[in-house]
């Protein structure tokens, strides 16, 4: 108090110089500001940008101890793939890393996973990496899997408020021990529910005529969920994705009432080998043609779909059928020596360390809002 009387005793000019001197002083020293004092929220308001969805299968996103209820040997300090502490935290540092030079200053408010080994590995990506800052989230539960991957949701909790959560088994899956599909009803930007279905469908592996039934029984599953959603409301705004291990042409999803796959309409975002940033049009530069390689062909089995809801312009959130991109930064990317061209870098190439993320590239797809 003896300031502000020494103040009030100034005449003139050095009244004026004096109150400037302590202004400053009386905001920014700790404890002295007036939001402070009063308990006033000082927290930056957060920017209500386009909603952007990230969908990444990381491919053996495995912790270094071995779950004796699950087939993960290989992924053990003595197992096939030597998997240290070392290459897990290089792993890990790099998921994030890409996820923060992918996004640009316009973070995902939701990122889905999938080969993902537990809530741990999840955690280690949310509190050990600068994805700490973000506030995330997390959706997750371990899932029969004979592997033990999983499916896993990330969501800004300032943006998307779960409202419930559910996770669907496959009719198939006493026999397949296959991974659930993660359902979350959520509400965006205080705007509008959105309903979310994270999938990893089963494999080829096999077969594609001895798994295709398999894959059949996810689209059932997945469509009983839907379907009782558009039941009770036929404006509801469903975003489904994920690893469907099929092309959208051919994709047991095609079967499900109501739901555009946006994967048809997809695009390549290339970012240039001289910058980090966006180009401002998709290029095919690489003549990328899908999400993942295998035997020298791209396919695209990672997919959005979307309820008709979502395509309507006028309502507070929206997308359009272009919504979806496939993210081919080249520090994603190696040559493919054996088949010519490019390819997603892998963490392995059979039992040999290769430094890579996954043999899937990510996909994104933009919400826009109208309100």
């Amino acid at each position: 108090m003896k300031r502000w009387v020494g103040a009030e005793l100034m005449p003139g000019r050095l009244y004026f110089i004096g109150m400037l001197a302590v202004i400053p002083f009386f905001f920014c020293y700790p404890g002295r500001g007036l939001s402070q004092s009063r308990g006033i929220n000082t927290k930056p308001v957060v920017k209500r940008e386009d909603c952007r969805i990230l969908f990444w299968n990381l491919e053996n996103y495995f912790d270094t101890r071995d779950d004796l209820s699950t087939a993960d040997d290989d992924f053990t300090p003595m197992g096939e793939m030597h998997w240290s502490r070392k290459k897990f935290n290089a792993k890990r540092n790099a998921i994030a890393k890409y996820i923060l030079l992918l996004s640009g200053d316009n973070m995902p408010v939701i990122a889905s996973f999938a080969e993902v080994e537990n809530k741990y590995v999840i955690n280690q990506l949310l509190m050990e990496t600068p994805l700490s800052a973000y506030g995330y989230g997390v959706i997750h539960r371990d899932s029969p899997d004979r592997r033990g991957i999983d499916v896993a949701l990330i969501y800004i909790r300032e943006r998307y408020t779960p409202v419930s959560t559910q996770f669907i088994r496959i009719a198939a899956d006493s026999l397949l021990r296959t991974r659930l599909i993660l359902y979350s009803k959520g509400v965006l930007d205080g705007l509008d529910t959105l309903h979310l279905f994270i999938n990893h469908w089963p494999s080829k592996f096999g077969g594609e005529r001895a798994t295709e039934g398999a894959r059949r029984a996810a689209a059932e599953a997945l469509g009983r969920v839907t379907d009782s959603i558009f039941f009770k409301n036929r404006s509801a705004n469903i975003v489904v994705t994920g690893d469907f291990n099929e092309e959208p042409e051919a994709s047991a999803a095609a079967t499900i009432p109501y739901l555009k796959n946006l994967s048809l309409f997809a695009s390549m975002k290339y970012f240039s080998d001289e910058e980090s940033s966006l180009t401002t049009k998709p290029v095919r530069k690489n003549k990328i043609q899908g999400s993942i390689k295998f035997m020298g062909v791209w396919e695209l089995i990672d997919h959005f779909l979307v309820s008709p809801n979502l395509l309507n312009v006028n309502e507070p959130i929206f997308c359009g059928e272009g919504a979806m991109e496939i993210l081919a930064h080249p520090y994603l990317m190696e040559e493919d020596r054996k088949f010519t061209g490019r390819k997603p870098r892998r963490t392995f190439v059979g039992p040999r360390y290769n430094w890579g993320v996954s043999d899937h590239l990510p996909i994104m797809l933009t919400i826009k809002r109208s309100w």
